[in-house]
């Protein structure tokens, strides 16, 4: 879906869990890629994962912690991303806290997108802060959600 958009460009794995979205990215040419998560078991997976790659030329990053502690800390660090994954637990229903923070720092670059996983039975708005949704695909009981910067003007997807 996303195709080649993010090549050679920085990706941020929000609960990241076995780390399969950003290692993705990784075979698709993202030249760094910052994956975060809080859960022992996934973080150990995640490692093992990354273990496993031949040798890869992206610079990785690992944050150990809660998605809403490490974001404040990830825009005073980070240069901003090009494409930020988001899929957080469904029971924690964390979607829209994480949009509004993501919204309010500098993390996603003006020309970047971001891709959530959220129930299709879950509704956002259209708009977020300073983020607007731009496309959405169901598959399932999974809905899989594209936003990018809003603007004053029309533009086209």
């Amino acid at each position: 879906i996303l195709g080649d958009s993010f090549l050679d460009g920085r990706v941020l794995d929000l609960f990241a869990g076995s780390g399969a979205l950003g290692i993705e990215a990784i075979s698709r040419g993202a030249r760094a890629v910052c994956f975060v998560e809080k859960d022992p078991k996934g973080l150990r997976l995640l490692k093992q994962n990354l273990q496993r790659l031949p040798e890869v030329t992206a610079k990785i990053r690992i944050f150990p912690g809660d998605v809403l502690r490490i974001l404040p800390k990830l825009s005073r660090e980070e240069a901003p991303f090009d494409l930020i994954l988001i899929d957080p637990p469904y029971k924690a229903q964390l979607w829209l806290r994480v949009l509004e923070l993501i919204s309010q720092s500098s993390l996603l670059a003006a020309d970047g997108r971001i891709v959530l996983e959220i129930s299709k039975f879950h509704l956002l708005p259209e708009r977020v802060g300073r983020f607007r949704r731009v496309d959405k695909r169901v598959y399932g009981e999974v809905s899989l959600e594209f936003w990018k910067h809003a603007t004053d003007g029309a533009d086209t997807e």
